[in-house]
């Protein structure tokens, strides 16, 4: 079974980003959209000499026109959220139960609409890594410190089945918005042996086994740990399509407002973020890697093949730029 690792698709996003006004390509009507990880290698994109280093405050505002494609394509074309009720105490969240969007109705159904979704999904992800980049970062680095630091700031045995926010645990678990958010001297491979038994002594052991797992280098192997996160806290119940666009939406508002007023000059030029304090840098690859886990998050619910979808869309682009 052949996966897509971040490298790869670092690799292919590089060298199909647009060096303009970047354009966006429409979905392959005849592209396929696999609920979970296809047998067949992801598509290749040819090699091409790389544009000149993106500016980060440029990918922002680019990362912005994409996940605004996807709000169209959402509004376009897929169905409200069905309701979602509480699960009784007898009731436990699996990974199938409750069931994903991926398995009912528009999202188990090739459409031209969901390829359209996919593909402005593959897009979003494309351009995170660009991003990244711009920002001298490690989008796998970033998105597994802030699993961790997640996982602190949501204990399962406070917060499963609840959706509020982690401040309301603050008394439990000492962060709050000013304490404690910090994952500079985090390991990131530390969200890759904890599991609810082993930080919370009175709570189930973790319903998939990190060994079980594709290797964290894979957008696959990050997925099912951000599946297992929700599944562990019993939050499946509340991630539907549109409750995750608009968790991504906010997420990218809480990007942007970083580069707000920086301006175009020495701090939002291509490696800007050199001049940056740690804390500040270590804000933005927070917000970085939660726009990612729910960009993620979606597509998993959604039965998108993100990984494979992004390597599409960026043969396509380069096929396009001859």
């Amino acid at each position: 079974m052949t996966y897509v690792t971040f490298d790869s698709l670092r690799a292919a996003a590089l060298r199909s980003r647009p060096s303009d006004t970047g354009r966006i390509s429409e979905a392959d009507e005849s592209s396929p959209s696999p609920r979970r990880v296809s047998d067949q290698p992801p598509p290749q994109a040819a090699t091409s000499p790389l544009p000149p280093p993106p500016s980060p405050r440029d990918e922002v505002i680019r990362l912005g026109a994409h996940v605004g494609r996807l709000c169209s394509a959402v509004l376009t074309h897929a169905p409200s959220d069905p309701p979602r009720n509480a699960l009784g105490p007898e009731m436990v969240e699996t990974e199938s139960f409750p069931p994903t969007m991926a398995d009912v109705g528009f999202w188990a159904e090739k459409s031209k609409g969901r390829d359209e979704i996919a593909s402005a999904v593959g897009m979003i992800l494309l351009t995170i890594f660009v991003l990244e980049q711009a920002c001298g970062m490690d989008l796998r680095v970033c998105i597994l410190k802030k699993i961790e630091l997640n996982g602190r700031k949501y204990p399962v045995k406070l917060c499963k089945g609840k959706s509020g926010k982690y401040t309301a645990y603050s008394d439990q678990t000492g962060i709050t918005k000013t304490d404690g958010q910090s994952t500079l001297h985090t390991d990131p491979d530390e969200s890759l042996h904890s599991t609810p038994s082993s930080s919370d002594s009175d709570s189930e052991a973790s319903s998939v086994e990190a060994n079980d797992l594709p290797g964290a280098d894979t957008i696959e192997g990050i997925t099912l740990r951000i599946r297992r996160f929700a599944t562990d806290r019993s939050w499946c119940r509340y991630h539907t399509p549109r409750n995750i666009v608009l968790a991504l939406l906010g997420e990218l508002g809480e990007l942007a407002e970083l580069f707000q007023w920086k301006g175009d000059g020495p701090d939002g030029a291509p490696g800007g973020l050199q001049n940056w304090l740690d804390a500040d840098r270590d804000t933005v690859g927070q917000e970085l890697a939660d726009v990612s886990i729910y960009l993620l998050r979606l597509a998993d619910v959604c039965g998108v093949d993100v990984g494979r979808e992004a390597m599409k869309v960026a043969a396509e682009h380069l096929t396009r730029r001859g």
